[in-house]
């Protein structure tokens, strides 16, 4: 599915939360604490490092239902991040 213009400004508001109680992040490192530096998010300019592990996990809230996301974790290679959750694909539409 191509996501058009009008669904994109449609959940805008929503993205990464209700308006207001948005999370402030799309994505953290991975470690022995799950939840790690680096913070992946605007305002946050710490690099990338070789071999680190990073979790992306874009959500948005939908009225009346809650919140609806997913959660990829990635690990920083010299030519890119490679996918540890499996193959990348396509949303589901539901």
């Amino acid at each position: 599915m191509k996501v058009t213009e009008s669904v994109k400004s449609e959940y805008k508001s929503n993205f990464m939360g209700a308006p207001g109680r948005t999370v402030p992040f799309i994505g953290h490192g991975v470690g022995l604490n799950i939840n790690e530096m680096p913070v992946i998010a605007k305002g946050f300019n710490d690099p990338l490092e070789m071999n680190m592990t990073i979790a992306i996990e874009p959500k948005i809230g939908l009225d009346g239902i809650g919140m609806v996301g997913s959660e990829n974790t990635y690990l920083v290679t010299e030519s890119g991040g490679i996918s540890l959750t499996g193959e990348p694909r396509e949303l589901d539409v539901v």
